[in-house]
């Protein structure tokens, strides 16, 4: 019933009270939306946003008061955090766990994917993965370098990364001495020492072994 011409404005109220658009121009007649951007939400953006319209028309003999209609927002927190399994020592059993959440809304499960140097890190050579958890069984020092935790919800097309840093320690060697011919020997007979050093069958990587040899006395 509205046939003559009238402009209708509309203005964004954030929450607090704040204004956060201008009047747009909307005549008889024409189909028109007042769009509202939120870029980079955090936690502070949440709460109640206010539509204002008003419809002024031009003949002053059609009078409108202004009206409003509310939308909430619910911002929620899209987290990646790594927990680690105390010393990563070659031999042992070592985890890294990845725990990806959506804090406010627990109905959507982010997909958690782990990646090293390499790309996308599967089952094998050790390693097991399940549920956001790394297993290194055993954990070898070539397992070493940065790992990082990526965690996605497709619903919102968000992506969260987390990286931790696999620094892999070398367990303390196995040290043997051997005396040939024997320990026991003349005065003006020659011996030879043997020092044998045997590393963890889990460090499968280039390491240097040096060894040096202390006589009676510290020298």
């Amino acid at each position: 019933s509205v046939d003559s011409t009238v402009m209708v404005t509309s203005t964004w109220t954030a929450p607090g009270g704040a204004t956060l658009s201008g009047s747009n121009p909307l005549w008889i007649g024409s189909s028109n939306q007042s769009t509202l951007m939120l870029n980079s939400l955090g936690t502070g953006n949440a709460g109640n946003y206010v539509c204002g319209v008003s419809v002024i028309p031009i003949n002053t003999q059609y009078i409108t008061g202004p009206m409003g209609i509310t939308n909430s927002i619910l911002v929620s927190v899209h987290t990646a955090n790594i927990t680690i399994s105390g010393s990563p020592v070659a031999g042992q059993i070592y985890t890294l766990n990845c725990s990806g959440a959506l804090f406010g809304n627990t109905s959507l499960i982010p997909v958690i994917t782990w990646r090293n140097a390499t790309g996308v890190v599967t089952n094998g050579n050790g390693i097991i993965v399940s549920n956001g958890v790394l297993t290194f069984n055993p954990l070898r020092t070539s397992h070493g370098g940065q790992y990082t935790c990526q965690s996605t919800l497709s619903a919102f097309s968000s992506m969260i990364t987390s990286s931790t840093q696999l620094i892999v320690q070398i367990p303390p060697p196995i040290i043997t001495t051997t005396a040939v011919p024997g320990q026991v020997v003349i005065t003006g007979s020659n011996i030879t020492l043997l020092c044998n050093v045997q590393l963890d069958p889990s460090v499968d990587s280039t390491v240097m072994v040096t060894s040096t040899w202390t006589a009676p006395g510290g020298a």
